[in-house]
């Protein structure tokens, strides 16, 4: 017979809620997801799990019975609890029935740009957790080898940016926490071409040339690319627009700059 926790003040209970809050995630190198299509996911690319939380009513379905086999096999450890109590250690509002505590991934930043074809997306200061996730989602859809995030951006960890990525974040390589200048430095002396998303003063997009190596940076959503590091970008690049609207949200830019610079440069 499982046992079922009826308390709040269980300590797995706390442990899981204590992940909502950036300054946990970072003590303990873990995360949380919601849901069943992250679930699927962090399954399917051998994500390393800590533990899992199951609510009552989700313990009777079949996706459970699914969900048990592979966790057993796996020996992660499995939690119920009633509704209520699983509703409060949830962030959304319609609780999906099981949430994973997740082991945040390494990735090593020399070797990724190191390689001898690179394709980039340096996000610098972005606050939006939809925004980044978004962003996480399309260089996923576009083969690009990694996502590089300032120090000053939304942590990925987010629950609004994990669930934008739709698993996204278990494909591609995901560095946050960088210094962006550091990171262009390092970049150039690797030969790859840094690219501005400019919204008024770039070249058009469609007309630059292919690069083996690129790395589009992206600025902040209302500020843009600040001075210091437009200084040292070798190229800018605008979407043309011949609409009325002034300037794209940065998700979407980001993701048009992408698909671009990836479906021109597959030739290479």
């Amino acid at each position: 017979m499982r046992e079922i926790i009826k308390s709040n003040a269980n300590k797995t209970i706390k442990f899981i809620k204590s992940l909502q809050m950036k300054k946990y995630r970072d003590e303990q190198d873990k995360f949380i997801i919601e849901g069943e299509k992250l679930m699927d996911e962090a399954l399917r690319y051998m994500v390393p799990i800590s533990m899992v939380m199951i609510s009552q009513s989700f313990a009777e379905s079949s996706k459970h019975d699914e969900y048990s086999v592979i966790l057993r096999e796996r020996k992660i450890p499995m939690y119920y609890s009633e509704d209520s109590i699983f509703k409060g250690v949830c962030e959304t509002h319609t609780p999906k029935g099981i949430i994973a505590v997740v082991e945040k991934p390494e990735y090593d930043f020399d070797n990724i740009i190191s390689k001898d074809k690179l394709s980039i997306i340096l996000l610098h200061e972005l606050r939006d957790p939809g925004n980044v996730g978004t962003i996480i989602r399309t260089a996923d859809a576009c083969g690009m080898d990694a996502v590089l995030i300032s120090k000053e951006s939304t942590d990925i960890y987010n629950g609004k940016t994990i669930r934008a990525t739709m698993g996204s974040l278990f494909h591609i390589p995901v560095i946050q926490g960088l210094d962006t200048l550091e990171t262009i430095v390092k970049l150039k002396k690797r030969k790859t071409v840094i690219i501005g998303a400019d919204p008024h003063n770039g070249i058009n997009c469609t007309e630059l040339p292919h690069y083996r190596k690129w790395a589009v940076i992206v600025g902040n959503e209302s500020r843009g690319i600040n001075n210091e590091i437009n200084d040292v970008l070798d190229i800018k690049a605008s979407i043309p627009m011949p609409g009325s609207a002034e300037s794209l949200n940065a998700g979407i830019a980001a993701s048009i700059l992408m698909y671009e610079f990836s479906v021109r440069n597959q030739c290479l």
